[in-house]
Formats: structure tokens, sequence, C-alpha cells
């Protein structure tokens, strides 16, 4: 018998461009359909083959027209290729792009083939007339109908009138394609070959030249010097586009500084590019793919988002890594030094389980054979590929005749001063112009331009295309020259405006770009999608402490664009100005709902809206309305903790671990609300046999580890941690918890101690006095536990008195126990230690509970305070805070940070003594450190070489902590 032929599967995508994330999208699907015995052929507009030899070869379109009787299903994407523009590229007819999605859908309804969407993203579309009938019959014939976003979602909704279902990028399976192992090795090579010293620090840099939003290369240059050099770093340039030129300008930076930069551009293989990204210390880039590569293999990054489209924005929610965006390039290199000591997010066990349903889906549309019931055609008649001609040339001969005034060809002319004209008596091509001016054919740009302005000197476009034209030969200068004049002539014309500010940024005369921005918006109006490109524009150019006042000049300008508001809200929150986040947050949603990253943003910050209790309503009716995402629950959990509903609290932590077991977040909830130790043992029994069957992220195993020595498993805690010393994320934690243990010795803590309590008190014989230990949101001292503590404090002559806040308020709200106020606690406490015989009295905390150690310290008149790097004032330091940081101390002293500042009270009792213990290398700490300058009763200890916030561990393995406890109580 003859042998049966594998299944064939076209998947359609730009394949025949050197663009590192379209080529990623064919080796995936071979990846996860190839041992199905699956041959997984590539369609593209043409068959180019690219320079990296480990991509797939495509055919072209018609290629996959002649032969589709030979294929059994088509797969449609991923990548930007749901549109129908034609950006007149080379050897791309005017329907490349279509032929990709509806000509292939058009072919197989006609074959009876299955159509499968694999996560493509959709550009946007005007959208003011019904959908035609070939786009309703077009997502109509989708068996399996998935976009990458919920914007793109929307957008071919309200285009279609079908709205699909959202999956994340299915690029984001990298790490099964290359496993991070292999990829690792691959970087040690690669930074060998290079000469990349192994104790040098490195990072992945990706440029694109639109993110560069008008700062010219040398600048750029110089500002990533300075942030390498300030962080003794180096970084590898990546082309992740060469189609788009991203290789010149990384070879224009590597010969500026070569002495901090090195470069792979000259690299003919993707792998490599996914190597330097996942073997790098952080990654900073303008390309999505190389964020989602950055998130696959779990490397922090920052993406530059310039212009914010949003695909950008609907990954980075969807990966958890909202926090990556920025909105220039100053922005991201400001950001690098936090970048490198942070812990990056894992990303969402969602993830691996919707692209594991969406490959299993695939395989069974495609293994079901051809449609018995075929659906309607795409296009009527013999030749469905001429009909798709005629409907594109009549969708956009419509859309261009929908056009705005955003156009400069329909700008109406001024009423006076006016020498420009935007009616062509020549052969003008704009398209063809600007991609001569994008692709480095200057010299045909050039006559182009002067053929035109020959003939016709006012020629609005051309003079336009002048001034880009100067922008690209690096004459900034001249640019600005041609742009004041246009400017001048045509002051009311918004594109002759974009022209100005971008050569003004480009000659970083950044002053005056904004100072004309202000000055010309009073004057005329420009539409949301310019005023999109001018802030991007401005804000690269802007530092980030004055974006936000900037920002507020534009809004009163503009009050009502909803563009403003949400990009002033975005920056207000980033800063800490949360009243500000608040305000143009609720202007943005009067227009309607607010788009998925702002909304988050909105939930973060309902306790200052009004009460805890109200945010908990107002999050639990999402979830009573379906809402069960780890987010929202984590969220509601934390809410009503904070609000004193501690029953709705532990339902809900239940039902997060039901829903989402392998996620990270959902234990550190567990570890920051107090269960008891039969339900505590329950958990850790399940959660051990995750550990052993499942493929668990780092973090995930970190918060494991911490769960397993507070509930008493210490074997199993010190296993995980010491499986965990050598990741770049965990590791120092790790040792640091492991070196304090071991130094604390195995032996059993005192009953007293492991109460299901919020108040343990253990008395110790012949005690001088008594130790209050305020525990922090985990309940112990910084990532100890107190039943290890307790080995330290079981040998000081004094009592101990434990307590743990479970509303994770740092004691503001008081404990239960004693009442229902701060005060009524700080009494109960005076009470209990009154009970224990007097002495000296010490209280300590870590953190933030190490200011509750001191509020409360002050209030019972307690000898001493130790703060292991907490703080006397919660008003931020001069040393800027990250942002989580800030926006915790905002919710937590509910937006009046001043009122709690404490050196008044401490100045005012002299005979109660701070010592504020900090790491002499952690910046933030010892900025904060600062506030106690002047106060004779305060006194700072500085450890030298740490580089942590949390020095609660060191001092405990190094002894310090118990020699300075054995000499207070001597």
């Amino acid at each position: 018998m003859p042998k049966e032929r594998p299944l064939r599967l076209a998947i359609f995508g730009t394949f025949d461009v050197e663009n590192y994330g379209d080529l990623l999208f064919p080796l995936i699907a071979k990846q996860r359909l190839g041992p199905l015995g699956v041959e997984v052929v590539a369609i593209s507009p043409t068959a180019h083959a690219t320079r990296y030899r480990d991509a797939v070869l495509p055919l072209s379109y018609p290629e996959f027209v002649r032969d589709v009787d030979s294929f059994d299903a088509v797969l449609i994407g991923g990548g930007n290729i749901v549109h129908t523009k034609d950006f007149e590229l080379p050897d791309y007819s005017a329907t490349a792009y279509a032929a990709l999605w509806i000509g292939a859908t058009a072919q197989a309804v006609r074959q009876g083939l299955p159509v499968i969407w694999n996560g493509p993203g959709v550009l946007q579309q005007r959208v003011d007339r019904q959908a035609p009938e070939w786009l309703q019959r077009t997502v109509d014939a989708a068996d399996r109908f998935v976009v990458r976003d919920n914007d793109s979602a929307k957008g071919l909704e309200l285009w279609s009138g079908r709205r699909p279902s959202v999956i994340p990028d299915t690029a984001l399976d990298l790490a099964r394609l290359w496993p991070l192992a292999l990829v690792k090795d691959r970087f040690r090579d690669i930074r060998a070959s290079l000469g990349i010293p192994d104790e040098k620090r490195v990072v992945a840099l990706h440029v694109k030249a639109r993110s560069l939003a008008g700062v010219d290369i040398p600048s750029f240059a110089n500002a990533l010097e300075g942030a390498l050099r300030r962080t003794g770093t180096v970084a590898v340039l990546v082309a992740l586009g060469r189609c788009h030129g991203d290789h010149a300008i990384a070879e224009e930076i590597r010969r500026l500084k070569p002495d901090c930069t090195f470069s792979i551009t000259d690299t003919e293989h993707l792998i490599d590019m996914a190597a330097v990204i996942a073997g790098s210390d952080a990654y900073l880039g303008s390309s999505l793919h190389g964020h989602i590569t950055a998130a696959a293999y779990g490397v922090a990054s920052k993406l530059v988002a310039v212009p914010l489209l949003h695909k950008f924005m609907g990954q980075a929610v969807q990966m958890n890594r909202a926090q990556d965006i920025a909105t220039s390039w100053a922005e991201a290199l400001d950001a690098l030094p936090s970048l490198l000591a942070s812990d990056p997010p894992c990303l969402p066990d969602a993830i691996a389980v919707q692209l594991d349903s969406h490959w299993q889906d695939v395989a069974k549309l495609l293994t079901s054979g051809r449609k018995h019931v075929r659906c309607a055609d795409v296009f009527s008649g013999a030749d469905p590929d001429a009909a798709l001609v005629r409907a594109i040339r009549e969708e956009n001969m419509q859309a261009r005749g929908r056009a705005s005034t955003s156009n400069p060809t329909t700008t109406p002319p001024a009423k006076k001063g006016n020498f420009m004209t935007e009616t062509s008596q020549t052969q003008w091509d704009s398209a063809a112009v600007n991609q001569m001016i994008l692709g480095g054919d200057l010299d045909g740009a050039s006559r182009q331009i002067d053929a035109t302005l020959d003939q016709q000197p006012d020629f609005l476009p051309a003079r336009l295309a002048e001034v880009r034209y100067a922008l690209a030969k690096g004459d900034a200068a001249q640019a600005v020259t041609l742009a004041s004049a246009l400017s001048e002539a045509r002051p009311e014309n918004p594109w002759v405006l974009m022209s100005h500010l971008q050569s003004l940024c480009k000659a970083a005369q950044h002053d005056a770009a904004c100072t004309l921005f202000l000055t010309r918006l009073a004057e005329i109006e420009i539409d949301e999608p310019m005023m999109t490109t001018a802030l991007n524009t401005l804000l690269g150019s802007v530092p980030q402490k004055k974006q936000v006042t900037f920002l507020k000049s534009v809004h009163d300008l503009k009050p009502e664009s909803s563009v403003v508001q949400l990009r002033l809200a975005m920056r207000a929150h980033v800063s800490g100005d949360t009243a500000l986040t608040i305000d143009m947050l609720e202007r943005a949603e009067r227009a309607g709902p607010l788009p998925a990253y702002a909304a988050r943003i909105k939930s973060q910050v309902l306790p200052l809206v009004g009460t805890m209790d109200a945010a908990t309503d107002a999050v639990l009716s999402l979830w009573e309305a379906g809402a069960e995402d780890v987010e929202t629950l984590c969220r509601l959990c934390r809410f009503a903790a904070a609000a004193g509903r501690f029953d709705l609290s532990l339902t809900v932590l239940r039902r997060t671990l039901d829903l989402h077991p392998l996620e990270w977040r959902s234990l550190y909830r567990l570890n920051r609300i107090f269960l008891d130790h039969s339900e505590d043992r329950a958990i850790f029994e399940t959660l051990a046999q995750i550990d052993a069957t499942a493929q668990t992220g780092a973090n995930w195993r970190l918060q494991f580890a911490l769960f397993s020595l507070r509930v008493g498993q210490d074997e199993h805690g010190r296993a995980v941690l010491a499986s965990l010393t050598d990741h770049p994320a965990t590791g120092p934690t790790a040792r640091s918890l492991l070196a304090a243990i071991s130094a604390l010795g195995s032996a059993v803590p005192r009953p007293e101690v492991t109460q299901d309590a919020d108040v343990r008190i253990v008395k110790k014989a012949g005690a001088r006095g008594t130790i209050l230990v305020f525990g922090g949101f985990l309940g112990g001292l910084s990532h100890l536990s107190d039943r290890h503590l307790d080995l330290l404090l079981s040998e000081i002559p004094a009592n101990v008195i434990y307590l743990r806040d479970p509303y994770g308020r740092v004691y503001l709200n008081g404990l239960p126990e004693f009442g229902q106020t701060e005060a009524e606690m700080q009494s109960g406490l005076a009470r209990r230690v009154a009970e224990l015989g007097g002495g000296k009295v010490l209280t300590i905390g870590g953190s933030a509970a190490g200011y509750a150690a001191l509020r409360t310290g002050l209030a019972i008149g307690a000898d001493e305070v130790i703060s292991l790097a907490g703080f006397v004032t919660p008003a931020l330091a001069d040393h800027d805070e990250l942002p989580h940081v800030q926006q915790g101390l905002v919710e937590l002293f509910s937006g009046d940070l001043q009122s709690y500042d404490l050196r008044g009270a401490l100045n005012a009792k002299p005979e109660t003594k701070l010592v504020q213990i900090i790491g002499g290398d952690y910046a933030p700490d010892v900025a904060r450190a600062q506030a106690l300058a002047g106060l004779g009763n305060a006194q700072v200890e500085v450890l030298a070489g740490v580089d942590t916030h949390h020095v609660a561990l060191p001092v405990i393995a190094d002894g310090t902590l118990k020699r300075r406890l054995q000499e207070f109580f001597s």
C-alpha cells in the first residue's frame, strides 16, 4: 500500500522579511505540531529567503494558490497582519497583507479546509459604515477565531461584527522551542566570542529608529554610556528588525561607544538573538517580541513603547509586565539600576494553559478533515484573488474618502499668511518618497523632492518631506530651519506642527519644542491620534520627574482629551500623585470604558477613593460578576483583610489556590494571610505535590520555600532554597535566608510561639525585660518566621511578645485582641508588659514593621527601638523610590504621608533610643536614613557591603543582632 501522506498545514505571515518576531511563528508551529506528524509550510507574499539559517523558507502566496488542494488546513498569523493597508513595500503587491488572511480564507473555504487563527494582531481601521459582505464572510469562516490582545479583538468586532477570543502571542512558547539551558549555553559562547568578562553584567539592547522620537543617535549613545557606566554594565546590541534598519542603528551606536557596547548584528541565527536576551541581566528595547522573549525567559526588562501601540500594552498586561512599559528611552535608561536589582515577575500560569489549549484545538481541527458543509464563499466568481484586488481597491478608496483632517493633503488652507498649497500639479507620491527616506535611499528621495519643488515651490507635502529628508541625513539644524518656515506659514496645520516638534527634539532643543507645542495647542485643534504622536515625541525629551508638570500644562489646554487624561494618570501614578491619578481616571472614564491597563490602575487606587470596606465591595462585585483572574482574587483577598473582613479574605484565598495553584502571586498572598496550623499543613501537602510534579517557576518556589518554613517543614524549605541559590532573580534572597537559618541552628521553638494567635507571649525565667517583635507582612522578621527567630531570642534574658498584623496595615488598625484602634493596641501592650514584671523594654521590626515598632515604642515608653531598614517618616526620600514602594506607602497611610512623620515625637522623648540598621549599598534606605540627621537619640548603623533592604537576614547570620540584644539586657 502507498504510504499515507502527512497532514499539511499552511501558516500565513510575513516570513519573507528579516524581522525576528515574525520568523518565530512557523518555528513554534513546527515545534508544537511536528511531533503529531504534521508538515508545517510557511506562506508569505514572496518566497524570499532571509539571512537566518534557522528560519523557515516560505512559499509565496501564488504557490499556495497553485497547490491549495495539497493542504489540510490554514493557520493565520501571528504578527500584525490583519488589515487591508498597502505599505507600498518592494515586491509586495497592494493586496499582499490582505491575501495573508482574506485571500487565505477565500481559498480555504473553496476547498472545505479548516480556517484557524493563530493570534494575529489587528491594525486599527476606520469604522463608519457597515462591514462589507466579504469581511463578514471572512471572519465567519474562521473555525478558531483568536487574536493576541483585547484592542485587536475590540477593533475587529467594530470592523467586522464578530468578536474574536484573545490568547497570548504564541511567541511566548519560545522556551519550548529553545529551552533556557540551551540558550544560556549559547549565550556563554557568544559572550566569550565577544570578549565580555564573565563577571561583567550584560544588558541586551534593541533600538528601533522610531523609538528614539527625534533624539539623534550620538545623543542617545551618550545617554546610554552614562547609564551603563553608572551600573557597571555593558550592552550587547541585537538587530531584531533588520527590515526596519535596526542593524544600521546598532552599528552606529557600537561605532560611537566601542568601550561599553558589543554587537551581534551580523548573526545568521535567530536563536542568537534569543540567547542574548535570555542570558543577559536585563533587556531594554523597542520590540514587542524582544519584550516577549525577555518575559518568556524571566529577564527583567523595559519596553520603550514609542509610539504607544496597543500591541505593546496588550501583551504586557497579559504577561503581568505592564510595569515594563516605558514612554521614552530616557525613562528606560533611568530605570536600569532598579531593573538590575529587581526580581522580574514570572509569566502567569494561565498563559501556558491558554497556549496548550490553543494548540490542542489546532490539532483537533487539523485532523478533523475537510468540512462536509462548506461556508459561504468569501467572494463570488471564479477567481477569488481577482475579487480580492477589487475589494481592497474599493475599501481603500472609501477609506481615503472618509479620511479625517489628520491628513496634510486635506487640511483647509490658512485664511492669511498662506503661501503653501496641497493641490498637486505634479506627479507626487508621498508613500514612495517616505519609503525611500525610511529605506535609506536619500539620493532618490532628494531627486523626487527637488523635482517637485522646482515645478511647484509651495507644495506642502514636498516641503514636509524636505524636513524629513534633512532629519534622515542627520542635519537637524537644517530641519529646524525648514520646519520653522513652514510653521510660520501654516501655523494651523497639525502635520506642520509635528514636523517642527520632531525637528526641535532631534536638534536637542527640548524646551523650545515643549513651548511651541503648548503655544500652538492653545490655537489649533488636533485629533487624538495626533495628540498621541505629539506626546510620544515630546515625552522622550522630558525628564521623568518633569513629565507630570508638562502633562498638566497640556491638560489645562485640552482638558477633554482622553489621551492626555490617561497619559497624565499613568505618569501621576508612577510618581505617587494618587489624587491626580484618580482625577484623571475618573475624567477618562466619562468618555467610555477604561483600557485594560488603566482599569488595573483604577482597581489599585480604590482604597484612596473611599474606605477600604468600599474598595472591598467594589472588587467583590467584580468577582461576583465572574472575574476570577489571579490579580482580581489576590487584590480582593488583600482588601478584605485590610477591611477586617477576615472570613471573606480566607474564602477568596482558598478560591485563588484552587484556581491558580501554579501562580506565584497566589503563594505570595498565602504567605501574608494567617491560617490555622491544620489548614497550613493541608495546603503544604498539596503544594509539595505540585512542586514535585509540575514545572514551577523560581518565584513560585521561593514563595513555597517561605511557606514551608512558616509551617515547620524546615528540611523541605531548605532544600527548595538551596535549589534557588544560583538563580539570578531569587538567588540573593535564597542565599541570605539560608545563611540566617544555618546560623540559628535547628532547635525546636518554644511552644507558645507556634500558637494560632496574633499576640503570643513567651515568658522567660529571670527575665530582665521584654522584647516586642512586630512581625512584618509575612508575620516574622523580614523573610524569617517567628519559629526561627525564637531560636535566637530564647537565648536572651527577656520575655518576648510576638505580634502579627492580620490586617496587613503595619498595625495602624491595631490588633483584634485589643480592640478596634491602634491606641487600644498600644494600651493593651503596655498592660501586658507591666504584667510581665516591667524591666527594660525593646521593640523591634523590619521595613514597614520597623516603623510600627517605633510608633508603638514611643507610645509605651520603650527604652530602645531596633528598626531594621525601617523608616521614621513615610514621606518620600530624596532618592527615587521604586514605584510599587511609593504606591504602597500612599495606600497604607491614606495619602497623608506628612502627618505620620515620627521625628517630632522621637525628639520629644529622648529617653527612647532608636537604632536604625541599614545596608550601606542600598541607596533607598541610605537616603531615608538622612531623615534622622540632627536627632540626638537616633543612631544609624550602616552595614558595609550590604545591598539589600532585608538587613534582618545578614545581622542574624553574622551574630550582630544577638550581640546587640545581649548587650542591651546585660
